[in-house]
């Protein structure tokens, strides 16, 4: 518009410029008429150069305001990357739900929880299949108020939760409620383990302690007991209280390899078992069991030689005494490649028997405290129940693993695995 403007201007005023040499007007109204043009061209100039500034200012606080605008846009998109990364590294489930429990959104751990890609769209039954959560979640829309209750999960697997529920906005004031679930499955199993080793151990104390206070007050309140039925109820009471000490000095040797680190020290394997193998061969003797061993020259291993001893002592006696008569139990070591990376090596000790065996329905439970499969024969040969437990933990905390094969009434074949490559 200014330049317009400015054209029409100065082409008027060469018209009139024009005119005054035409016409040959007067000298002084040739002045006057000048003074007027120059002056028009005067304020023209001026105003195309304010034009101009305020052009440029107006077009330098429009790319100002431009950049302010897409450095908020760049900060709010970081803030919600940073908030979707923070909920996405969460080690618990956090949905958020709609009144009417629509799934608004749902974080990767609860995405792999229930085994879901995209969870908008879904209700929150639909996605847990859990009809005491989605309770929980009305009872909390209904008071709008937090409401948290420990429950179970059956889908996919079974999870013992902590779940929680409560009221939330979302950025624009649309209340919604979020979901959180607490995996509690470890705490509840070990707190089972916990009722049960308790139970366990009052048991397994009880019952020679009964017998004990019974041989006792027999011996007390019959005067006229024979030398030799005293002397007979005096070894049976000698025997339960060996019975426990061997009960408690169990409890402590787990103790120990579950709560204390192993002190290596380098060892001979082979020259280990060999000795372990003549310390129990009084025992298979008397159980008719024979021993065979396939063992290397010498094996060097970095271990604690008093835990080694531990293991292979208490895998021999369970294969003496849950053997049959002229039973066969063979000690083997070999080494391999690790079945998870072939590159490296692992050790393989293998205690293999031809006793009674253990049934399939059994097997997950051997290593439990004071778990028998056979209670009556266990007790019969003087066994703890904490054998088993004691390989398993002293074992993992070398860094490796015990395996079980096992057919009823055909022989079991226990292998301890650990990794060479580590140093046990």
């Amino acid at each position: 518009m200014a330049s317009r403007w400015l054209k029409l201007t100065l082409g008027g005023s060469a018209v009139m410029l024009a005119l005054m040499v035409l016409l040959d007007m007067p000298r002084p109204t040739r002045e006057l008429l000048l003074v007027l043009v120059l002056g028009a061209i005067l304020v023209a100039t001026y105003l195309l150069t304010l034009t101009q500034r305020h052009a440029r200012q107006a077009a330098q606080q429009a790319r100002t305001l431009q950049q302010q605008v897409q450095a908020l846009e760049q900060a709010l998109t970081r803030r919600r990357r940073a908030q979707q990364e923070l909920l996405d590294g969460l080690p618990l489930p956090l949905m958020l739900c709609e009144r009417d429990s629509t799934l608004r959104y749902a974080n990767q751990t609860a995405l792999e929880w229930f085994g879901f890609r995209q969870v908008q769209g879904k209700s929150l039954l639909a996605l847990t299949l859990s009809y005491d959560l989605y309770r929980l979640f009305q009872q909390g829309v209904w008071r709008e108020a937090q409401r948290t209750c420990s429950l179970t999960l059956t889908f996919p697997q079974e999870r013992h939760v902590l779940a929680s529920i409560w009221p939330v906005a979302d950025e624009e004031g649309t209340e919604l409620f979020a979901v959180a679930l607490l995996d509690r499955s470890e705490l509840v199993r070990i707190e089972q383990v916990r009722r049960d080793f308790v139970a366990n151990v009052s048991h397994e104390f009880r019952t020679p302690l009964a017998s004990i206070r019974s041989l006792a007050e027999s011996i007390l309140e019959d005067t006229a007991m024979s030398p030799d039925t005293r002397a007979r109820f005096l070894t049976m009471i000698v025997q339960e209280v060996e019975r426990m000490a061997r009960i408690a000095e169990d409890l402590l040797t787990l103790s120990r390899a579950e709560t204390l680190p192993p002190q290596r020290e380098p060892i001979d394997l082979t020259a280990l078992i060999q000795q372990v193998v003549q310390q129990v061969q009084a025992e298979a003797q008397a159980h008719r069991v024979q021993i065979e061993t396939q063992l290397p020259d010498r094996l060097t291993l970095f271990a604690q030689r008093d835990q080694m001893v531990q293991v292979v002592l208490n895998l021999l006696t369970n294969a003496i005494r849950y053997n049959k008569p002229d039973g066969h139990v063979w000690v083997r070591v070999f080494t391999r490649a690790a079945s998870s990376a072939p590159d490296k090596v692992e050790l393989v000790l293998e205690v293999q028997d031809t006793g009674i065996g253990i049934p399939s329905e059994e097997l997950p439970r051997i290593f439990e405290r004071f778990y028998r499969v056979d209670k009556t024969r266990s007790r019969d040969t003087g066994g703890t129940g904490l054998g088993l437990s004691i390989v398993k933990h002293i074992v993992e905390v070398h860094g490796g693993r015990v395996e079980v094969e096992s057919e009823y009434r055909v022989g079991s074949t226990f292998r301890v695995i650990l990794p060479v490559n580590t140093n046990l």
